[in-house]
């Protein structure tokens, strides 16, 4: 006869053997104490037997399977049979990443962490192009505002410190981090200028033709009166020209004076009635 061992405090099967005869009956068997006679039930996997209220019952067992941490998502196991994971605070699927919890016996995606990620990974890119922005900048704003860089010098400055509001602008924008528009880095000078230097040169080139090779003639009395008019209106003209190009909204916004106006000959002075016979005064 085939005898089956249980845990006396469990119930939870131990091990099967053949049961001895009792010397003093032959005909009986002797059936030590937590031990029955019962047969074993099939056992499907995940479940081992248990000796309870006189009957085999099968319960939870997960000893050996790879389980892991709802809190934590690190590796764990069961050492004892007759519970779930669920009731050991744990679970047999993987945590997929850092960015999920476990809620509603499931692995979800947490909100909270990936608000915080996306936000990170914002703010380091906002940190990386502010500090490019700055160190084009560096050491330039003394000199800046005592006028002593070049034209193309001023416009980097100007961009560079443009550029800076800009990014700050699009961290404080409605939607970010989740949405955010990162500006475009200054253009060049070449390219920026391209236009309002295009129309300089024409204007500067119309007023060329006033005013070259007559300096000289102007300076000894020797032009014209509308060939004076001229070369002082728009030698005035080419000055002003070059004072539109040297402002702060250059190239971005240019104010280009107004041309000079057509030359006017003086009106001509009537001569002066006199009566017959007399001489004018």
């Amino acid at each position: 006869m085939l005898i089956h061992q249980y845990d006396a405090q469990t119930g939870q099967y131990i091990s099967s053997r053949l049961a001895d005869l009792d010397p003093l009956n032959a005909d009986r068997w002797l059936v030590p104490a937590f031990s029955t006679v019962d047969e074993l039930p099939a056992r499907p996997p995940l479940t081992w037997p248990f000796y309870r209220d006189g009957s085999w019952a099968l319960l939870p067992d997960y000893r050996g399977r790879m389980l892991y941490r709802q809190s934590t998502g690190e590796p764990a196991e069961i050492l004892v049979a007759g519970t779930t994971p669920a009731e050991n605070g744990l679970t047999e699927a993987p945590r997929p990443s850092d960015d999920y919890t476990f809620r509603d016996g499931a692995w979800a995606i947490d909100p909270a962490i990936v608000a915080q990620r996306v936000r990170a990974a914002a703010m380091a890119e906002f940190d990386v192009r502010m500090a490019h922005a700055r160190a084009m900048n560096a050491g330039k704003a003394d000199a800046y505002a005592a006028g002593l860089l070049s034209r193309e010098e001023a416009y980097y400055f100007r961009a560079w410190s443009a550029y800076q509001l800009d990014l700050v602008r699009a961290i404080q924008r409605e939607g970010f981090p989740d949405a955010v528009s990162w500006p475009d880095e200054p253009a060049s000078f070449e390219v920026a200028s391209a236009p309002a230097m295009a129309e300089f040169d024409a204007r500067m080139a119309k007023a060329k033709t006033f005013t070259d090779g007559k300096a000289d003639a102007d300076a000894a009395g020797e032009l014209s009166a509308e060939d004076h008019y001229n070369y002082q209106a728009w030698t005035l003209y080419q000055i002003e020209l070059t004072g539109a190009i040297d402002r702060e909204t250059f190239p971005a916004a240019v104010a280009w004076p107004a041309e000079p106006a057509p030359f006017t000959p003086p009106p001509a002075i009537p001569p002066i009635a006199t009566e017959p016979g007399t001489e004018p005064a």
